[in-house]
């Protein structure tokens, strides 16, 4: 019986020490940062890397994220990789109307801030800080930036200049009142009411009419351009033409009067003496001399 109490004793005070070193140990996530509390000491102000960490039975761990986490706010499933889930996008006014407005804001608690965190909202842990006040003062400061855009800039002209502005925004409500950095809040899509919708068509078309007149415009100035240069070019080709031929004629004028110049030039009395007597002696020819005449015959 002595035994066997003594074996119960045994497996009860491993049990139990067993329990009490499971209790003890506490896991820290990778990109984690993990905050202890223990009766008695309160707050530790060292805080626990990724890993497993035997920190006491008594002792309670919360983790905070320190690299980079991804908060969707959107009214689509598929921006969650999800085919269903709940509509979380934010209602903003504008210059001119309101959107909605689909983002990513891409966050993580700075390292340094985490054990104040810890005690300012009593000992909640990094993942409830976001889900019950993190993200409902993200959607009121994004409400409070796109006052400043017209609904043109944030549906299209300036996106990219509304989300940096939201960013910057972002980062400095957030860092002192919850110690989060925001890398980027971007804008995933923008979608308007139907009114607005009609509007915003309305513009984008009659801007691209506007092109599409100016562009017409240039091309047949382009074109008025080319025609002339053709009509000049096509002008000039006859003058030169027109130059040439004139040139031509005279070139041959001249040429037929400086010949007409040397045959007469060469007609002298004695070419046309010797002429006649090579026709005497070819023909037979006689010349007689009367008193008044010379006659010449065969």
């Amino acid at each position: 019986m002595k035994k066997i109490a003594l074996i119960i004793v045994v497996v009860l005070v491993a049990l139990i020490g067993g329990g009490i070193t499971i209790k003890s140990l506490k896991g820290v996530g990778q990109g984690e940062v993990g905050v202890v509390w223990t009766y008695g000491e309160g707050v530790q102000e060292e805080t626990l890397g990724p890993g497993m960490h035997f920190v006491g039975p008594t002792a309670k761990v919360k983790t905070y994220p320190v690299s980079q986490q991804q908060l969707v706010l959107s009214n689509n499933p598929s921006d969650y990789n999800e085919k269903e889930h709940a509509d979380w996008h934010v209602d903003a006014t504008t210059d001119g109307g309101s959107v909605k407005l689909n983002m990513t804001i891409n966050y993580n608690f700075i390292p340094d801030r985490v054990v104040s965190l810890y005690t300012k909202f009593n000992g909640m842990d990094g993942e409830a800080i976001v889900d019950s006040m993190v993200q409902n003062s993200i959607i009121a400061y994004i409400k409070e930036v796109t006052p400043r855009f017209s609904v043109m800039d944030i549906y299209s002209d300036k996106k990219a200049e509304v989300s940096q502005e939201i960013t910057e925004y972002l980062n400095s409500k957030l860092n002192e009142e919850y110690g989060i950095n925001v890398a980027s809040a971007l804008i995933i899509d923008v979608q308007l009411d139907e009114a607005l919708q009609e509007k915003v068509q309305a513009k984008e078309q009659a801007k691209q009419d506007a092109e599409k007149a100016e562009l017409d415009k240039q091309t047949a100035i382009a074109q008025g351009e080319a025609n002339k240069a053709q009509a000049e070019a096509d002008a000039e080709v006859k003058r030169i033409n027109a130059e040439a031929s004139a040139e031509q004629t005279r070139i041959a004028a001249q040429a037929e009067a400086d010949a007409n110049n040397m045959i007469n030039s060469s007609i002298t009395e004695n070419l046309i003496d010797m002429k006649e007597a090579e026709a005497r002696l070819e023909h037979g020819w006689v010349t007689v001399q009367g008193a008044d005449a010379v006659v010449t015959g065969e």
